[in-house]
């Protein structure tokens, strides 16, 4: 959600962060990245995995994230990070999404078409034998060595990926980045669209397709009620279901239920849902 993280990238270090944390928080959750880009407030992700795969991956990348604002900025006073974590369910919706999360830096103003952008996978599909990986070249195109992960101490690769998390030893650095080619899964990005034709029809994206994928996060992040309008339909609730007011005074099993049915009925944010019911937000998250 750009709108909590207006300072998410402030630099070309950030860029270079987020970058090797994608790949850093992908092994660690045991998900395939499939594509990305990243732009000044906000990321684009498409992964494959299961419900619990993707949101370890959102732990670990939001952790990793504060850690380094912390550690560079001095302090995380003000900083939050959201990612929404919205399931996919048919593949015509999937083609979509999966241009929607390469063009997007394009569409947003950049001067820069998504297989030259450095900072998404939007050079790596469809490309002829032979091709040279745009991170491998520097600015004449000259060809830049590469470095094993496993050859480098534990304080170096620290330093690479901003992160303690450990990645596997054969993967490759380049240029201070964690190379996409270690862990994105091109071969199944292809699949999704089959031919480079219709991957080319759907880069040429429309507003139908566009209008569906915002239609989509607006649902699922839910409307956002006045505070105190919230409270009394979260109490009328916990009314009707168990005769009483007050949500201190249920178990966590039925302050899911209520959490569910404010989801349900209501449309309420995850998030305002989650103060309401007392619970952790990423807990309700999994379950509502």
């Amino acid at each position: 959600d750009g709108e909590l993280t207006p300072q998410f990238i402030s630099c070309d270090e950030d860029y270079r962060v987020v970058f090797n944390l994608i790949g850093v928080s992908a092994t660690h959750a045991d998900v395939s990245v499939l594509s990305f880009s990243i732009e000044d407030t906000h990321l684009h992700a498409l992964l494959f995995g299961s419900r619990e795969g993707c949101f370890r991956f959102k732990s670990a990348f939001e952790d990793s994230w504060l850690h380094h604002v912390g550690r560079v900025r001095g302090t995380r006073h003000g900083a939050q990070i959201d990612l929404d974590i919205i399931p996919v369910d048919n593949h015509e919706y999937l083609m979509s999404v999966g241009t929607y999360t390469i063009i997007q830096p394009t569409k947003d103003g950049k001067q820069i078409m998504p297989y030259d952008y450095r900072w998404g996978t939007g050079s790596m599909y469809f490309r002829a034998a032979g091709h040279q990986s745009i991170w491998r070249l520097d600015a004449s195109g000259n060809r830049i060595s590469t470095v094993r992960a496993g050859d480098l101490s534990r304080h170096q690769l620290r330093e690479f990926l901003c992160s303690r998390r450990c990645i596997p030893a054969h993967w490759r650095l380049c240029n201070g980045l964690l190379l996409p080619d270690n862990y994105v899964d091109v071969a199944h990005f292809e699949r999704i669209y089959r031919t480079a034709n219709c991957y080319r029809v759907f880069l040429a994206s429309n507003r139908n397709r566009d209008q569906q994928i915002l239609q989509r996060i607006a649902e699922f992040r839910g409307v956002f009620l006045d505070d105190g309008e919230s409270r009394a339909i979260c109490a009328e609730t916990i009314q009707a279901l168990f005769g009483i007011k007050d949500i201190r005074r249920l178990d966590g099993q039925q302050r899911l239920q209520v959490a569910q049915l404010l989801r349900r009925k209501y449309k309420l944010s995850i998030r305002q849902i989650a103060s309401l019911v007392r619970l952790k937000y990423t807990e309700v998250c999994k379950y509502v």
